[in-house]
């Protein structure tokens, strides 16, 4: 499957390896016509096409081997290129979405038996398996195969101090549905998932170092939603698992979380959000210019209400922010505070006279951790979570929750417009405990590989839609409260 040889590779392989639908992928792909059809278009005798390496890494020195090819040709040896991106609609998952191109590796000479050998560096870019060909001075192609690229993953430091985090940087990980999840064990408990679907194939992760000692890090293969436990005896055993012992240092841990952006001022023409983001409760200023002097204008605020599941479905909701009159400049300045409201895409601000519309603008609300309580929590006793300006499209809709790196479940924030209480209860021994708080995917029409539900730990540089932020959390659990006798 690594390998093709001249003979293996039929029209009908080609094909499918040059559409990006080899292996099992799920989801439509788009392909230049230029840039496919030079893989089809191959010499009536093609040679033979092979690497020394038949599962190389991006960046390593593999050795291309070719025979039977015209003899004392210059010929340039090309690469197929992948490049992708998730893919949403409005507030619809589609998923993960790769458009496909060719790249000259080098160039060199024939000998004047046809051989030829020359060592190249497996580009940076996705892992999978990726075309790899001979083209002639006249655009046709003395011989084709397929290489291959199998992941690497490096971890930064080994031992960290408690509540810090174990670095990773993973690269090659793949486009195709089977080399491109990974998801991320913690002593044996499920932590999160690893994609790489918008950064070309390298991921950078972290897992909280949780609890004092020795413990196992383990990255699998993970197609399906979970880790593949027995890849070895599967049609894809020349797929890696990674293991990483790990020392968690004694520490003083504390609760950490994503420091938020501050958007730029958003103009709408005559109307200025300034800044354009925030968190519930904070302020903001609303700016109108070159408007008519004197004048009273209305703000209104535009959202969204409603559920994905309940059935009745969702829709835009009006709330008047107030009037405002102008200066004799045609100008005016209103601080407002960022309402108890959802977050996920900007909300837009309309200032309209006498129903007709003058100027918009926009603003953006992040997620905000606002309590955790009780905490101390008593062993077995409910603890409740809130955050507030939780999201309502499929992709930041819900927070996926680890405790002690272990996932536990999920919060969706749309049916109660933004206001987000996890429940779980305190479990452990009394000491601190971890809960980490990211994000994640609801749902979408993506069915291979599955990201679904699991906690994104790839979410800061490849999460779809608009970022939103982790919580990173500390809960102290006491001794159970004695029961009264009786």
């Amino acid at each position: 499957m690594a390998r093709l040889s001249v003979g293996m590779a039929t029209a009908a392989t080609l094909a499918l390896l040059s559409s990006g639908l080899g292996m099992g992928s799920a989801l439509p792909t788009k392909v230049a016509a230029a840039d496919a059809s030079i893989w089809n278009r191959l010499i009536a005798q093609p040679g033979s096409l092979s690497l020394s390496d038949a599962y190389p890494t991006v960046g390593q020195a593999d050795t291309l081997i070719a025979s039977g090819l015209p003899a004392g040709s210059n010929v340039a040896v090309l690469w197929q290129t992948v490049h992708g991106a998730w893919q949403v609609d409005g507030p619809t998952f589609i998923g993960a979405h790769y458009t496909y191109g060719v790249r000259v590796l080098t160039r060199a000479k024939t000998t004047p038996q046809g051989s030829l050998t020359l060592r190249f560096t497996i580009p940076s870019g996705y892992g999978g398996q990726h075309l790899l060909g001979v083209e002639l001075p006249a655009g046709r192609l003395a011989a084709v195969t397929s290489a291959t690229v199998i992941p690497s993953l490096k971890l930064a430091a080994s031992r960290v101090p408690e509540g810090g985090f174990f670095e990773f940087t993973m690269r090659g990980v793949g486009y195709q549905p089977y080399f491109s999840q990974f998801p991320v064990t913690y002593d044996n408990r499920l932590t999160g998932n690893v994609t790489a679907v918008s950064t070309q194939g390298t991921a950078h992760f972290a897992v909280r170092a949780e609890g004092v000692g020795p413990h196992q890090i383990v990255i699998y293969n993970g197609t399906e939603g979970a880790p593949y436990l027995n890849i070895q005896q599967s049609p894809f055993a020349f797929m890696p698992t990674f293991s990483f012992p790990v020392t968690v240092l004694a520490a003083t841990p504390r609760t950490v979380s994503d420091a938020l952006p501050r958007l730029n001022a958003a103009t709408g023409g005559k109307l200025v959000a300034s800044p354009a983001s925030g968190v519930v409760g904070a302020s903001y200023t609303l700016i109108g210019h070159g408007l008519a002097p004197v004048h009273r204008y209305t703000l209104t605020w535009w959202t969204t209400k409603g559920s994905h599941v309940s059935g009745r479905g969702y829709g835009t909701l009006l709330r008047t922010m107030g009037t405002v009159t102008t200066t004799t400049q045609g100008t005016f300045r209103r601080v407002a505070k960022v309402p108890p409201d959802l977050g996920g895409p900007a909300h837009r601000i309309t200032l309209t006279s006498d129903g007709k519309l003058v100027a918009t603008t926009q603003f953006r609300i992040f997620p905000k951790l606002v309590a955790v309580t009780p905490n101390p929590a008593p062993e077995g006793s409910l603890v409740t979570i809130t955050l507030l300006g939780g999201g309502w499209t499929y992709y930041d809709n819900i927070y996926s929750v680890d405790y002690d790196n272990g996932f536990v479940g999920f919060g969706c924030a749309f049916n109660s417009q933004g206001d987000l209480q996890i429940q779980l209860r305190a479990t452990g021994r009394p000491g601190v405990h971890f809960i980490d708080l990211y994000p994640s995917i609801w749902k979408g029409r993506q069915t291979l590989p599955n990201p679904y539900l699991l906690p994104q730990l790839t979410y800061n540089r490849d999460h779809p839609g608009d970022w939103i932020p982790s919580f990173h959390l500390l809960l102290r659990v006491t001794p159970a409260r004695p029961r009264r006798a009786g």
